[in-house]
């Protein structure tokens, strides 16, 4: 694992680090797949995984998919919102401006905190169960969390404790990972597995995850990507690795050298899993509501 990690961000993890041996486990009722054990990232871990340049992302799909639904509530009516785990605040920051809209955030590390304490942000380190200690009157119009769920040892109380935050009429957004991503079969992504990501999460998944929170669910995807982008991606993973942007006169070759596997690939995405009739896309959107 620490040999990936290195691989992934072209440093060395600091000694401190300690990654213990895991392996992938998988529900037979739901598909849920997750880690064994179930032990997630150490501080010193994401206090150096959260600093390295590229971890978080300047935009997201879904930021702008919820910053719609706000906008028009916030027309009718001040509208307040929470969102757990806002790292730098990047999502705040396309917030913070919108008339009668107040944004709170939280997050447990300490430097990412510090960041958006500095920006000006109303943000806190601490955790759901802390802040709601602190803050027990305070209740949201929504509650939105953006890929934090799949770094969660106990998923089903992490939500729990986030729909315990809302307005009776309020809503809870999360945003994950959609498994298996249209790359996950051919190349192996070190932050999709432990100690980064302990679960992995699909409609049966969530389905179930809803079910037992009796709460309704619905799903938001943004649009997919051509069958031979999506081929073409996760070749140019296997043969050139991550964030290198690799020009056709050098990709042809290599193509045409493995064809055969290009051929497998294409093939494993022509079957790809399907969202409400649509083939799915690597990110999805849910909204929760009681």
């Amino acid at each position: 694992m620490v040999t990936e990690l290195e691989k992934y961000f072209g440093e060395k993890p600091p000694e401190s680090i300690q990654i213990v041996d895991y392996e992938i486990g998988r529900c037979k009722n739901c598909s849920l797949e997750y880690a064994v054990p179930l032990e997630p990232g150490t501080q010193p871990f994401y206090q150096w995984v959260t600093t390295r340049v590229g971890y978080y992302p300047i935009s997201r799909w879904e930021w702008f998919a919820v910053i719609e639904e706000i906008n028009k509530q916030a027309k009718l009516n001040p509208v307040s919102i929470l969102e757990i785990g806002c790292g730098g605040g990047n999502f705040i920051s396309l917030v913070q401006n919108i008339q009668n809209v107040r944004i709170v955030g939280i997050d447990t590390t300490p430097e990412s905190v510090t960041q958006c304490q500095e920006k000006g942000f109303e943000v806190y380190c601490e955790t759901i169960d802390s802040f709601t200690k602190k803050f027990s009157e305070l209740k949201f119009d929504y509650v939105v969390s953006f890929h934090c769920l799949e770094h969660i040892s106990d998923p089903k109380n992490f939500v729990e404790s986030m729909l315990f935050l809302l307005k009776p009429t309020g809503s809870l957004l999360i945003s994950t990972p959609y498994s298996p991503m249209s790359f996950e079969q051919g190349w192996f992504d070190i932050m999709n597995h432990p100690p980064h990501h302990m679960t992995r999460w699909n409609q049966k998944a969530y389905n179930e995850l809803a079910w037992q929170l009796k709460c309704k669910i619905e799903y938001f995807m943004p649009s997919t990507r051509s069958t031979l982008q999506r081929t073409t991606n996760t070749f140019r993973l296997i043969n050139f690795g991550r964030n290198k942007s690799v020009i056709k006169s050098r990709l042809i070759p290599v193509l045409m050298a493995k064809f055969p596997l290009f051929i497998i690939l294409l093939a494993r995405q022509l079957f790809r899993p399907k969202l409400n009739g649509i083939t799915s896309a690597d990110t999805v959107l849910v909204k929760l509501v009681r």
